[in-house]
């Protein structure tokens, strides 16, 4: 049975899972490998493609937008009308002033926000703390806005770079996912007095997880979240993975029937 075929039947037909409950775990991962190939080649494409635009995007506002600035010897300078506000809102503010016109206290009464200073610069993350980091620190370092620009199309093929290595490690987290529906499964199994063992049913998980991942796979294309779409995508697994062990249950439940009728 070809791949793509076993694709369709792992979807369709409960009664594949007993013929693949015996596989060779080797075969089964093999399945897995191909097929998680294909959806992270999807989604990595995507991901590029999206950063792409993003930065793009980001490029030209900053062109526009951005006055030129240079940091060097652990001082800002820079040249737009101060102070220079990037947002201003009742929640968040993101300033630049190195006339020292804006103090630290700009940032008492909102829950987020940043102020560049010539010499620090202060960030509050939440209601309660504002942390300095002080630019005396990065002397020995010169940054202009050119510099920024120059910058910002690496940033795409660093995602790309990420999301390379980070196929193995996604790898393993959906065979993670794969034995914690066997062990999810043996339970069933036993509730359903079947004779799986673990072997059986990490082969039967490994192929129960198509739906889920391809599910998942035209979410991520959609490019909107679906809420509470982790509850989704276990329940049709456990889901599949039940009605799984119930096909290989009543093949065995047959099979008995038929010696029985044979003795007879």
């Amino acid at each position: 049975m070809n791949f793509f075929t076993q694709i369709r039947e792992s979807v369709i037909d409960f009664k594949f899972y007993r013929s693949i409950r015996n596989n060779k775990f080797s075969r089964s991962f093999l399945y897995l490998l191909l097929l998680f190939l294909i959806i992270y080649f999807i989604n990595g494409i995507r991901t590029f493609i999206v950063t792409r635009i993003v930065i793009d995007k980001i490029g030209v506002n900053f062109i526009e937008n951005v006055p030129e600035f240079r940091l060097e010897n652990g001082e800002l300078s820079f040249e737009g009308n101060m102070p220079y506000y990037i947002s201003n809102s009742t929640n968040e503010i993101f300033v630049i002033d190195t006339t020292g016109s804006v103090k630290e206290s700009v940032l008492k009464d909102v829950r987020t926000g940043m102020l560049i200073t010539r010499n620090n610069i202060y960030i509050k993350t939440n209601e309660i703390e504002t942390r300095t980091f002080s630019l005396t620190e990065l002397k020995g370092i010169i940054l202009t806005k050119s510099d920024i620009l120059e910058f910002l199309p690496k940033l795409s093929w660093i995602m790309l770079i990420f999301i390379v290595f980070g196929f193995i490690f996604a790898l393993g987290w959906k065979l993670f996912n794969a034995v914690i529906l066997a062990l999810l499964g043996l339970i069933v199994n036993s509730v359903l007095k079947g004779r799986l063992k673990f072997n059986n049913m990490l082969n039967i998980s490994i192929y129960v997880l198509t739906l889920p991942m391809l599910i998942q796979l035209a979410v991520n294309l959609y490019g909107y979240p679906l809420p509470g779409f982790g509850l989704i995508y276990w329940g049709i697994s456990i889901l599949y993975a039940a009605l799984a062990v119930k096909s290989c249950r009543d093949e065995e439940n047959e099979s008995d029937l038929a010696n029985d009728t044979e003795q007879l």
